[in-house]
This record gives C-alpha cells, structure tokens and sequence, in this order.
C-alpha cells in the first residue's frame, strides 16, 4: 500500500512538471526573444517545436511501456524534461535551445500520456475518475504556479526556477526507476487498417478537426498572451505572466465546474457555454480599455478552453469503443498538427503586423470551432438517422 502511495505522489509530481512545461517558453519568452536576438518568426518557430515532440512521444510512449513496462518510460521521460528545463535555462546557442525543446517535449508528451494510464491502472473502478481528475488537477497547479512565480522574482533570476524544475525532474526520476508498478498487461496494439474506418466517420472526423483547432487555440493563449499584453496594452512583463495565470485559473474552475456541477449536461450544452465563454474573452481582450478591464478576458479563454479536450475525447470514446485509444491517438496527430501550424503561422503574422494580430488570430479560432461544432451537430443528426433506419443505437455509440 506504501508504495502504491508512493507511484500516486511521484505520478502528481511527474504531471506538475508536465505543466510547468506547457506554459513555460510563453512565460520566458521576451527574456529569450532578448537573449538571442530572435524574431517574431523564430519564437514562433520554437512554439512548433514543442507539440512535434509530444506528437512524437504520444504516439510511441504506449507500445514502450507494454513491451518493458512503465519504469523506464516515465524514468527517461522526467529525465528528458529536466535536460529540456537545463538547455533553456543555460544553453546559447539557438540550435541547442531547440534540440532541447524537442527533448522538453517528448519528456513531456510521455509523461502526460504514461502517468494518465498508470494511475487508471493503479485506481479501483470506482476511483479511476476521480483519480484521473486529480492528475489533472496537478497538471493545472503546474501550469499555474510558473507564471505567478515568475511575477515576484527580479527576471534576471527567473534560471533559477527553470533550475529548481530541472532538479525536481531528475529526482522524479530517480524515484520513477525505484518504485513499484502493478503488472503490465497486454493492450491491443493499434492497427493502421482502422485508418479507413476513421476517415469515413464523417462526425469523428470532425470533432478531429474540432480538437485541431482547440490544441491551436490553447498554446496561441499558452504562448503569445504574454507579447500580446505587453506589446499591445503596454503593460510590464509582470502583469502579463498574471494574465497569463488567470487563464490557466479559469481552466481549472472550469474543469472542475465541468466533472462536478456540470456534470449531467451533455457534450453539445458543455461545447455551447465553451463556445459562449470564449466569446465573452475576446470581447474582454478587444475592448479599449485599461489593463484591468482586459485582464478577465484571459481567465473567460481558459475557462472556454477547459473542456474542449475531456467533452471530445469523451464522444469519441462512445464512437469507439473497442478501440477508443487507438482512436485517441488519430485525434491527437490531427490536434497537435493544428498546434504546430496555427502557432507558426501567428509567429509570422506577428512578426509582420504586430502583437496586435493576435486578437484576430482569437477571433478566426472562435469562428472556425464554432463552424466545426455546426458540422459535428449536422455529422451526428446524420448518424442518429442513418442509425434508426438500420436498428443500431441512436447516441454516440
């Protein structure tokens, strides 16, 4: 039981890295903008990096630890994240900084998707959710705690935060390589004839897209907020990591709004309120008014963001439910393509037209996702027609 406890507490450290990770190149980005000389377009450029290294180890991380074992996995992975913490604190040159972006990345990629399926392994039925949430509960404090920390100290010191995370990293996994796991079990391996099958489900198909935008639309908050207040509303970068904060905030109220409270509403009332929440940020951000007035327009983004991921992942899993990881991985290639797209594109946007570009960027996320929502609505009309007609079940089944 000790040492179930112990794999539980080193799985929540492992994740808090994780989002100290997500947000943490939008937190020091004008201090590596100046320390390198970069452009708008090299930034941006460092941002598509970043989901190319969680893509990678996303993928590959579940056929690893079914052949050796979760050990290793989240072993290497949190010492990935600490050498990925060490280069952007310390290196100089532009080249090693990204090579240790990708390295960040596929630590942190691993580590999301490893820790989520151990502590479901490691959790009684009755627990798995509940489990599941406090993870990512943690992955939020993380994301949270980096911003803030940022605002209180001098930025000439702000290496040696990155350096405290870099030393929790190494002791996660010195501590991932010593304790024990409960026994690896066979799990279908993905099948690449299940492409085609994907590809026809017109509403899968969608909400892929859907998540395509979403993945975008969360590291453009993560990683150009910071720029955008202090270039276009001409605050110090202090007060823009508190911007930055209180959207990662909103996401957290969000979520647990959205497994508690919400919980009994279905995926097209919870994308709807998103949806509703998202508006209500831009029309925060885009009014010509003082800082202050602005500020509750990162928290509303956060909070439209929050259950874009768990409310799609959910549907989809009804769609398939016999290979709803496989599934996941389909969607998730698809979503961190936007990421890496949309974000290099707003890097030269940026560096073409100004901070400012960012509020438009927002406003064709929120257009092209409430077009994808329509489509996935008329997609599952469709379907609970062609359905009916055949005998199956009406629902996303």
């Amino acid at each position: 039981m000790r040492q179930k406890y112990i794999a539980f507490a080193a799985n929540f450290i492992g994740i808090f890295l994780f989002g100290i990770s997500m947000v943490i190149i939008g937190s020091t980005l004008p201090l590596l903008k100046e320390k390198f000389g970069m452009t708008d377009i090299e930034a941006g450029s460092l941002f598509s990096i970043l989901p190319v290294g969680i893509l990678v180890s996303s993928v590959t991380f579940g056929p690893i630890a079914d052949k050796w074992g979760y050990r290793w996995v989240l072993s290497i992975a949190s010492l990935f994240l600490g050498l990925g913490f060490f280069g952007i604190a310390h290196t100089h040159s532009m080249n090693l900084l990204r090579l240790c972006i990708f390295v960040f990345g596929a630590g942190g990629g691993a580590i999301n998707g490893a820790t989520s399926a151990l502590i479901a392994d490691l959790s009684e039925t009755r627990n798995k959710i509940a489990n599941l949430n406090w993870l990512g509960a943690f992955y939020g404090i993380g994301a949270f705690c980096m911003p803030m920390a940022m605002t209180l100290i001098d930025s000439m010191y702000y290496t040696v935060l990155i350096d405290i995370a870099c030393g929790l990293s190494i002791l996660v996994a010195i501590l991932f390589a010593v304790i024990s796991y409960p026994i690896t079990v066979e799990k279908e391996k993905i099948s690449f004839k299940l492409i085609p099958v994907f590809v026809k489900n017109r509403m899968f198909l969608t909400i892929c897209f859907y998540l395509f935008f979403q993945s975008a639309f969360e590291a453009i908050v993560n990683n150009w907020s910071v720029l955008f207040f202090m270039d276009s509303v001409g605050v110090v970068q202090e007060k823009a990591l508190v911007a930055l904060s209180l959207s990662v905030l909103g996401m957290i109220i969000m979520r647990v709004l959205t497994g508690s409270v919400f919980k009994k509403l279905s995926y097209s009332q919870l994308t709807r309120i998103a949806l509703t929440l998202l508006t209500l940020g831009f029309i925060c951000l885009i009014l010509p008014a003082p800082y202050y007035i602005r500020l509750p327009g990162l928290f509303f983004l956060g909070a439209g963001l929050a259950p874009g991921f768990p409310v799609m992942l959910g549907v989809i899993a009804e769609i398939f439910k016999n290979v709803s990881a496989t599934a996941f991985s389909f969607a998730m290639v698809i979503a961190l393509s936007g990421n890496i797209i949309i974000n290099y594109l707003t890097g030269v946007f940026v560096d073409k037209f100004g901070a400012g570009v960012y509020l438009y960027i927002v406003l064709i996320e929120i257009i092209a996702m409430v077009i994808v929502f329509r489509l996935i609505r008329v997609s599952e009309k469709n379907r609970v027609s062609e359905n009916s007609h055949s005998g199956q079940c009406s629902g996303p089944c």
